[in-house]
This record gives structure tokens, sequence and C-alpha cells, in this order.
């Protein structure tokens, strides 16, 4: 039997970088938000094998894959017997990879809800939140994904209320941005009063241009890279009430009125990297 689960891609609404931590790690603040563009992770039971992932060649498939770590830390934390312990995952990739939309951390989550319906284990959305910390610091959002406030270095989640109705455009560049890099010139850069807290209170009003209005990422501000100011300048000019950079990038996000004038911008970013259009989506249930 196959079990199906879609892996939600994810933006950041907001990303305030508050300061670097003693582990290593910087202190965020940020409201991040889950849209229907996703992964789609199959499951099945086998006989024998061990853990099994096939990406169809776009990420590893062994230990280092994302969902081959998620298994290995359930199955441990759980206490499954060894001979219980043969998963086959397919993991059909539709989100960019190193774009700042969650999709290895996605596939995560996926794995791990997948799991523990199909093992039966019960493991509260708080258990997979912290499993799924072991694994990516994003995996603990995209456990239920939707609207939420995240502190910390992503682990800590607060409710947020949910973003209106409205239309989203993607646009994942052919540059990359290195996530290491933009947190060493984020260390040069001087500090700013963090704008989570006006993202929030937007939230909470449900106006969505209000909501847009207070659209921000620190590491775009820092960084400044003329491909990414490209793609912004040229969603507001064809209707997106603002445009922002999501995660560490490299992928930009236009947020529009509907679905459909979001689809009427389309042919304005032709050649300016991989186009997307999508809405937000809900939580997802365990």
């Amino acid at each position: 039997m196959k079990w199906t689960e879609p892996a939600y891609a994810k933006i950041n609404l907001t990303l305030d970088i508050l300061g670097r931590l003693e582990n290593g790690y910087h202190s965020l603040s940020t409201v991040m938000q889950s849209v229907s563009l996703c992964d789609q992770v199959t499951m099945t039971r086998e006989q024998e094998g061990g853990i099994l992932v096939d990406c169809g060649g776009k990420a590893p498939s062994g230990p280092d894959n994302i969902v081959w770590k998620a298994a290995r830390i359930f199955f441990d934390f759980c206490g499954i017997p060894e001979s219980e312990q043969h998963v086959r995952f397919l993991v059909e990739k539709n989100i960019p990879s190193q774009a700042g939309m969650g999709g290895g951390s996605s596939d995560g989550a996926a794995a791990l809800r997948l799991l523990n319906r199909t093992y039966e284990t019960g493991l509260s959305a708080e258990i997979l939140r912290q499993l799924g910390s072991r694994v990516g610091a994003d995996v603990p959002f995209c456990i239920t994904g939707g609207t939420l406030e995240a502190a910390g270095f992503g682990e800590v989640l607060t409710p947020a209320p949910a973003m209106p109705d409205c239309g989203l455009l993607l646009c994942k560049p052919p540059i990359g941005v290195s996530t290491p890099e933009a947190f060493r010139q984020s260390d040069r850069a001087p500090a700013v009063p963090p704008k989570t807290p006006d993202m929030l209170a937007a939230l909470h009003s449900g106006e969505l241009n209000r909501i847009a209005a207070c659209l921000n990422n620190r590491f775009e501000d820092i960084l400044q890279l003329p491909e990414i100011e490209e793609i912004i300048a040229r969603m507001k000019a064809n209707g997106a009430l603002n445009a922002i950079m999501t995660g560490s990038g490299s992928t930009v996000f236009g947020l529009y009125a509907t679905e459909e004038k979001a689809r009427k911008a389309v042919s304005s970013l032709t050649g300016l990297g991989e186009i997307f259009v999508a809405a937000p989506v809900p939580a997802v249930s365990l």
C-alpha cells in the first residue's frame, strides 16, 4: 500500500536577524507562510531494504537526504524494531533547491507525518517538531505549516492569524545564495529594529494592503543583489502590491490581490528564472 503526502513550500513574510548566539546559530524573528507549490512524498512499507529514498536524481538518496535522516530519527525515537524499518520514499520534486522555500525541510516533515500515521505512533505535533529540529531548522515549521511566527533559530513557533486569500508569484533566478555567507554579511551589518511585530499586527487586521506594506527580509536589505532587485522591480511594475526575497534567497515572491492578477504578471518575468504561481495554504493535519 502507498501513502502520499504534499510537502508545501514556505515563504518568509518577514525575516529579522536579531543576533548571533553562543552556539553559532543566529537568533531570528520571522513569520512563515505555507504556499501551494509543493513536492509530493509517497511512502511504501517494504519487506526488506532498510530506508530507501528516490528523488529522481534531484537530491541525494542516502544518509545525506533529509527524508532519510527524518526516518532514521523517527525509528530510533519510537523504538521501532529493525525488522520493521523497511520503507521506500519516492519524492517528486517541484520546489527548486537552494531557493529559500524550505523544499528539503518540507520533504522531511512530510516523511515524519507519513511515518507517524502509518506506524500508528500517535506522536503530537510538538514531538514531531522536536524530532524535526534535529534534521533541519525549517522542519519544525513544516510539520503543520500554515501561518506561524518563529523565533530562536526557527524552533520556537507561535500561531499567527491566517493570511487572507491572495495570489503569489514566485521567481527563482539562476543565481544561488550561500546561507553561511549571508549570515556572515549580516554579522557585519548594523542592527535595525525588527519588522515582525508590524507584520503580526497587519495579519490581525486581515488587510492585504497592510500585510503587503509590512513585507520585509533583512537578508535582502544586506545582500542587495541586482538580480533580486530586477525581479522585484518587474513584479511591482506589473501589479504586485509588494515583493521581497524569501529566506536567505534566492527566490523572490510578489503578493497580488488575486491569483488571476499574479498569472497575468508571469510574462513580465520571462528570462529571469523559474516561475510559479501559488496561493497561501492553511496548516495540514497530522
